[in-house]
């Protein structure tokens, strides 16, 4: 998000660089290979919390509109994103591995997910004789070349376009189809990135990425690796299809794999991890998007299935922008300074939440009274006789005094973590809520969290700019003076993951999966989407 029009203007927000991983696809390096470092997304938009017309304006009544649900102490900076969990990997039953799945040489050094993904592969190859054919309308032909492991001193693996493949590349490219040799390699080293993700978030990671490189086999099969199209349209339909095998596993249809809600949230964080550089063009060779795109891919295969997958190629998914409009923008990688002073983060976020509820929604909100901030340092400092319990999201809302008390030590820690727009998606929540205070929504408990999420997103849409001529949405009620940077709406989702109930089954704030569903819902679509 950009600060009001300035001849230099700052930005306000991107996805922290330590959750960023380098985005340098093998096909960068050698032609003939498809690697799966990053790809586009932008997920479809299924249907939101079931409230349906508790929207009609009206005057507000606190009583009613209360939530049932508490919002809970979740921690808004856990370790590694999700990793403060002790990750529990089960025994695979042996009547669900093929211990052919997998060429592991000789020497590879053993793994505790190693059953996981002997089952996992085998799954997809059954997956995919049956579902392929009604998806794409050809017959399913199996993986010739196999899938091969990588790793320090391994020089056996096959080459596409060399002899072999040396293990640097391999490294370089974490993992990748050949189309020449129908084969998938991936890297097992201990310093790979796959194997950190696994150490973080569980296996699932792993099979995810390896669905994705079974992507770019089925590419193969139906001709779409032949089109000559940009790397993120293939990149795209890669990232649908593994989301398709994930929502598969995680309906407990794919015998031996084990595959949890923390695990779909894993697959989630995954996508981030492996976004292209905030500041590039995805539409570029080698592009493959932003972690907000490659998350809605991902959403797009797992609530739609294989089907919408083969579609992609004729019926892409929109793409956000990543390219930096200013210079100021490039400098400073899109992160505001952290404060109230000018041109700093809450000097231009909080007006324009007021802006956005107060003017140019005013007709579906008439009841709206803009907040005023009061920056606190702890809890004490906090005066309200009806708090609405968002203390833990760094700002607590009084919405019988039309007030919001800034909590900075949270929001700054979320802030250095994250980037800037972790605390703008923290705001957006509570301003959100206020609105549903105002109008007498009667919606409670999950439902109006995972609203309230959709109403961020509507108003981050009126904020995203064309990524050509870097204008603003027309008409608006007046040139609010912000917009968001290159890198915003991942952050944002980025927290949405974060702060999301652990399982489906909580129903208190939504899970990671919902929230981040309906934030990308509302920026898509606008509110009418949440309405």
């Amino acid at each position: 998000m950009v600060a009001p029009r300035r001849p230099v203007a700052g930005l306000i927000a991107l996805l922290a660089g330590a959750l960023l991983a380098a985005s340098c696809g093998l096909s960068d390096v050698r032609s003939g290979v498809v690697a799966d470092r990053s790809a586009p997304i932008v997920a479809d938009q299924v249907g939101g919390p079931d409230a349906s017309d508790d929207f009609t304006p009206a005057e507000p009544d606190p009583g009613e509109a209360q939530v049932d649900d508490p919002v809970t102490d979740t921690p808004l900076v856990p370790d590694d994103a999700m990793g403060e969990e002790q990750l529990d990997i089960p025994d695979i039953d042996p009547a669900d591995i093929d211990p052919n799945a997998i060429d592991f040489g000789s020497a590879k050094p053993e793994r505790d997910y190693d059953d996981f993904l002997l089952a996992s592969l085998a799954d997809i190859e059954r997956w995919l004789q049956a579902e392929f054919e009604p998806a794409f309308g050809l017959p399913y032909e199996p993986l010739q070349g196999g899938v091969y492991a990588g790793y320090p001193g391994r020089t056996d693996i096959p080459g596409c376009g060399e002899p072999t493949t040396d293990y640097e590349l391999l490294q370089l490219a974490v993992a990748f189809y050949c189309p020449a040799g129908d084969f998938i390699a991936y890297d097992d080293g201990d310093l790979s990135l796959l194997t950190e993700l696994a150490s973080q978030f569980g296996p699932a990671t792993i099979g995810i990425v390896l669905a994705h490189e079974y992507g770019h086999a089925l590419q193969q099969r139906s001709g779409a690796l032949r089109l000559n199209l940009p790397t993120v349209a293939t990149e795209q339909q890669a990232d649908c299809i593994s989301g398709a095998w994930a929502s598969r596993a995680a309906a407990g249809l794919a015998p031996g794999v084990p595959f949890t809600d923390t695990d779909v949230r894993a697959g989630l964080i995954s996508m981030i991890r492996v976004q292209d550089p905030v500041g590039a063009d995805p539409t570029a060779p080698g592009g493959h998007g932003s972690g907000f795109d490659r998350v809605g891919a991902f959403q797009t295969g797992f609530n739609q299935g294989l089907g919408r997958c083969a579609q992609l190629i004729d019926d892409p998914l929109p793409l956000t922008p990543l390219a930096f409009l200013s210079g100021d923008d490039q400098i400073n990688q899109g992160n505001a300074p952290f404060g109230f002073g000018q041109d700093q983060l809450f000097s231009f976020l909080l007006p324009d939440l007021n802006a956005y509820w107060d003017e140019e929604v005013d007709s579906l909100f008439p009841n709206f009274q803009p907040l005023t901030a009061v920056a606190v340092s702890s809890l004490d400092e906090i005066e309200c006789d009806e708090p609405r319990g968002y203390a833990i999201f760094g700002a607590e809302l009084c919405s019988a005094t039309d007030t919001v008390f800034i909590i900075e030590p949270i929001l700054r820690e979320v802030y250095d973590a994250q980037g800037d727009f972790g605390p703008g998606f923290l705001l957006g929540v509570v301003w959100a809520e206020h609105a549903q205070i105002s109008n007498g929504s009667q919606a409670t408990g999950e439902a109006r969290q995972l609203r309230n999420d959709c109403l961020v997103g509507a108003w981050v849409d009126t904020l995203i700019p064309d990524p050509t001529t870097g204008q603003l949405p027309q008409p608006r009620a007046q040139d609010r003076g912000s917009s968001v940077s290159p890198g915003d709406l991942t952050e944002a989702i980025l927290t949405a993951i974060v702060i999301g109930d652990r399982d489906s089954d909580s129903d208190v704030l939504g899970s990671a999966f919902e929230k981040v569903d309906e934030f990308r819902r509302g920026a898509l679509n606008g509110i009418d989407a949440c309405m």
